[in-house]
């Protein structure tokens, strides 16, 4: 399966984690942008790069997850998603579920028909990945 992880940079730690899980049992992730990080301050073009370059990866992924918190990229990757969603999974994970709180944390996109979310700590989710017992329909799971 190819998929895509959208979130802060300041979050690229557990995206690198997360990743490695899943291409240990063999799946692709479509672009890393942990590899070079927060590209903001580079320039138009680098920007227009890595715009293009993520929009791609989140266009051709199977399984778009996204963590949370998230920056302006990763909400602007979730609306890319849901637009090109086809037969595309979009999960998205909180380890709170504040972000669900349904006040200003909250986006109406969070709650999309095609957005299953996920509340749990970060090793579970960590382990559904793992095993891969990641339930097609979860669509809001909490542990």
């Amino acid at each position: 399966m190819r998929f895509y992880i959208a979130t802060g940079v300041g979050n690229a730690a557990l995206a690198i984690r997360l990743a490695n899980t899943l291409m240990n049992h063999g799946h692709e992730l479509t672009y890393d942008w942990t590899a070079h990080g927060d590209v903001r301050y580079s320039g138009e073009q680098r920007m227009s790069e890595v715009a293009f370059n993520e929009f791609r990866a989140v266009r051709d992924a199977e399984l778009v997850i996204g963590l949370l918190p998230g920056g302006n990229g990763t909400h602007t990757e979730l609306g890319a998603a849901i637009a090109t969603r086809s037969n595309k999974r979009i999960i998205l994970w909180s380890e709170t579920g504040e972000e669900f709180s349904h006040d200003d944390r909250t986006c109406v996109f969070y709650y999309h028909p095609a957005v299953e979310r996920i509340v749990c700590p970060l090793e579970v989710l960590l382990e559904l990945f793992d095993f891969d017992v990641i339930n097609p329909e979860i669509n809001d799971y909490r542990v």
